[in-house]
């Protein structure tokens, strides 16, 4: 009789681990899509860091932050889900990001820093881990500046032209940087110039937004990403001048001047927007998917 209670007892035994893994392959556990870590090369120090996707995450949102601007909660998720979207965009392998074997680089498109972020930031990060912005159902390279030049250019398909006023108030809305004749003739390969100096650079051509489309150099166009590239400026919205022996390239904004200005989104949600209503202003055509 108790042989016969034991062999019962196993068989149950047996049938309940049975029900409970059947029940944890109905359930499973849910996966990240995102890598625990990520590796960014930092040109300037001459090393690749392995952070936390979490932490480059957090760093790429503080490193798109205006000094001595005190930014507000919704402002803080609009820039980190951005963010967020443009990383998972760069990891993915069609998109040929190179740089000497890492996965990303520090640059003003993932501008990575080290800082110690605030809670805000954090917060927002943690918000922004499961949010995806999607054209068409597929991330995409989300256009972003820290400050507009007053009128975002537009980005088709992904963003408009926006009319942000508020930008032109902006603490380093502009910025000038000046050269030397030679300095520029090197940077830009100038070759045979003209000696007179006033003459190299001329009939510059403008997007509605302020943009420097290009600029003639002697009989060859350079654009204003060139120029902005070459000399290290904050944007393409460039006027160049020639005084006292030196060249002098005045900008205004700072980054690309599409899509979302960082500095608007902030002063949007002072107004009491959100970071959907803010994110649907810039890029209205996309949707944001969030993850359960």
């Amino acid at each position: 009789m108790i042989k016969k209670t034991t062999m019962v007892s196993g068989i149950s035994l047996l049938l309940l681990i049975g029900v409970i893994s059947l029940a944890v392959n109905l359930c499973p556990k849910k996966k990240s899509d995102l890598p625990e870590t990520v590796s960014v090369y930092d040109r300037a120090a001459g090393t690749v860091y392995t952070p936390t996707y979490e932490d480059f995450l957090t760093g790429c949102v503080e490193g798109m932050l205006i000094k001595n601007v005190a930014f507000e909660p919704e402002a803080l998720k609009a820039i980190a889900i951005v963010q967020n979207t443009r990383i998972k965009y760069h990891l993915n392998p069609k998109s040929g990001f190179e740089n000497l074997g890492a996965d990303f680089s520090v640059s003003e498109y993932t501008p990575y820093t080290r800082d110690t972020p605030s809670e805000e930031v954090k917060s927002a990060v943690k918000c922004a881990l499961n949010s995806t912005f999607t054209f068409d159902g597929e991330t995409f390279n989300v256009p972003i500046c820290k400050i507009s030049t007053g009128r975002t250019d537009e980005c088709p398909p992904y963003s408009l032209s926006v009319n942000l006023p508020c930008d032109i108030n902006a603490p380093a809305f502009e910025s000038s940087a000046a050269f030397t004749p030679e300095e520029v003739r090197s940077a830009l390969n100038g070759g045979n110039l003209p000696y007179n100096c006033t003459e190299w650079l001329h009939d510059p051509v403008y997007s509605s937004g302020g943009t420097l489309l290009y600029i003639e150099l002697d009989d060859v166009r350079i654009s204003g990403e060139t120029l902005k590239n070459a000399f290290g400026l904050r944007s393409s919205a460039i006027s160049a001048d020639y005084t006292e022996d030196k060249f002098v390239f005045t900008c205004q904004g700072w980054g690309e001047n599409k899509g979302m200005s960082v500095y608007a989104a902030n002063y949007l949600a002072k107004q009491g927007k959100t970071a959907e209503e803010i994110l649907r202003l810039f890029y209205p055509n996309a949707e944001i998917k969030v993850k359960e």
